[in-house]
């Protein structure tokens, strides 16, 4: 099985009022320009705390526990002066990669059957528009299976289809594809299901490829070592300053790269300023170096050749550095108007110097497939479901909508990939649906769930493209289970 990720988020109910989550959906809608389908959001708050709770049981019986004493597993935020508690699953220095690998066999005990070869190209449907199979390719023919019932498109993005990529998503033109065999198959198959993709632009998660989360208001120069912006926790929007960097470079991704400076006092003054803004934050800082001087700090992180050798003009952030000191004797910033509160001189040693790959950050791209709040993918115009197709994570949508992938509520687009395959689910089994769930993982695999099991196990819509077909008999029925090609997935099966 294959994912990616270390965090997924929800909101336990439990600790927070009716008005706290409805502020909650409508602090998130405004992070996403005011494009999202509120529906989707208040499924996602309403059921994310439950299936995460299930992902975290189904993981510790694969023996994999989510971090013990882990900070941002539970918090409390205040949005429009009401109290909402976050809940998340956190699995650092582990990966969501590993622990889908861990739930796999007890998927397999639980019945599961895992087939493989033979991609999907084309969903089938009858005279009334309903989606009852899948047109795959097997030795060089193409087969048809019938799925019955109806079809999960949990296929991912498309980051990895240049077409796709300059219609849907421009903005990411310059930034390199960081996953393999993201090629929007279960886009394209929807859409000629007589789905619809919502609206462009979609929005991208391009992260720091390098240190996790650092974000803080210290001092960031560029790959030249140039000071160019405002500082402040903004790491989810920071690749909208090196796109032009690495176009100059012909599209070298390190010139993308940025990096902050700071000195010996820097975890005093995050711990300071935490209280002024919560968002502030260097916990996750894996890689930084350290030296007695600007140049010795610079050269540290050149002669380390096993993480990058990042190359940095020490004279060139020397100068940066005295500038931005002088502005801080000053007490106000002139050249970028930052509040005086964080303007703090970088003069006592060790300086640190820590790297940032905003060139090599993607992602994903979050935009998909327009569905309602039980994953039913609509049909084009009318937006009325298409009977038997559901998307979920990221081949699914509006459940965002901005330039940006919001880092406000960290993990919340896994939460809500692992909620929306767990609803589809949910949602499939009561209405006695016989379900094939494509996936894009690589060297796939397609589940066949017992009777019953179907909302508990189909709980993550991330997977690599490239799908396979096969036809099998379960509880008398017949079934079409399709999954990929590509690092072994998760495709969940029942019949009704």
């Amino acid at each position: 099985p294959s994912s990616q990720g270390n965090m997924a988020a929800g909101v336990d109910l439990n600790q927070t009022s009716e008005a706290g989550k409805q502020a909650l959906i409508s602090y998130l809608i405004k992070l996403a320009d005011h494009r999202s389908n509120r529906a989707l959001l208040e499924a996602w708050a309403d059921n994310s705390f439950e299936a995460l709770a299930w992902f975290k049981e189904a993981a510790s019986a694969g023996g994999i526990e989510v971090n013990p004493d882990e900070p941002e597993a539970e918090r409390d935020i205040t949005v429009n002066g009401y109290k909402v508690h976050l809940h998340a699953n956190t699995y650092f220095r582990i990966g969501h990669d590993e622990v889908v690998k861990a739930i796999a066999p007890g998927a397999e005990a639980a019945g599961v059957e895992f087939f493989y070869s033979c991609p999907a190209v084309q969903l089938v449907t009858d005279e009334a528009g309903r989606v009852t199979g899948v047109v795959c390719e097997e030795d060089g023919k193409h087969v048809l299976f019938n799925a019955s019932k109806g079809v999960i498109l949990a296929t991912g993005d498309y980051q990895c289809d240049p077409e796709m990529v300059a219609y849907y998503c421009p903005d990411i033109k310059e930034f390199p594809p960081c996953q393999i065999n993201r090629t929007g198959d279960g886009h394209k198959m929807g859409v000629w299901a007589g789905g619809e993709i919502e609206p462009t632009t979609h929005t991208k998660m391009i992260h720091d490829a390098r240190v996790g989360r650092v974000d803080t208001p210290h001092l960031l120069v560029n790959a030249k070592g140039e000071r160019f912006m405002c500082e402040g926790p903004m790491q989810g929007y920071l690749n909208n300053y090196v796109r032009d960097y690495i176009h100059e470079a012909d599209g070298d991704a390190a010139a993308g790269n940025l990096y902050t400076i700071v000195d010996a006092k820097w975890q005093d003054q995050i711990a300071e300023w935490k209280a002024i803004d919560p968002e502030i934050d260097a916990s996750n800082c894996m890689w930084y170096y350290e030296g007695n001087t600007i140049e010795e700090a610079c050269a540290a992180m050149a002669a380390d050749t096993e993480s990058g050798a990042y190359k940095l003009d020490a004279a060139a952030v020397q100068a940066t550095v005295d500038r931005y000191n002088e502005l801080c004797a000053k007490g106000a910033d002139d050249d970028f108007g930052k509040n005086p509160t964080f303007m703090r001189a970088v003069d006592t040693p060790p300086f640190i110097v820590v790297p940032h790959e905003f060139g090599m950050g993607l992602s994903a791209i979050i935009g998909g497939l327009l569905i309602n709040a039980d994953n039913q993918v609509l049909k084009a115009d009318e937006h009325t479901p298409i009977e038997g197709l559901f998307a979920v994570g990221n081949a699914s949508g509006q459940f965002f909508g901005g330039v940006d992938y919001p880092m406000d509520i960290e993990g919340l687009s896994i939460g809500r990939a692992i909620t929306g395959g767990y609803l589809a689910g949910k949602h499939a089994e009561q209405r006695g649906f016989a379900v094939a769930v494509l996936t894009h993982d690589t060297d796939a695999g397609a589940l066949i769930y017992p009777e019953g099991q179907l909302g508990e196990h189909c709980f993550r819509g991330e997977f690599h493209p490239h799908f396979f077909a096969t036809e099998k008999k379960c509880h008398g029925k017949r079934l079409s289970i399709i999954g990929n090609l590509a690092a072994r997935s998760r495709a969940a099966m029942r019949s009704g």
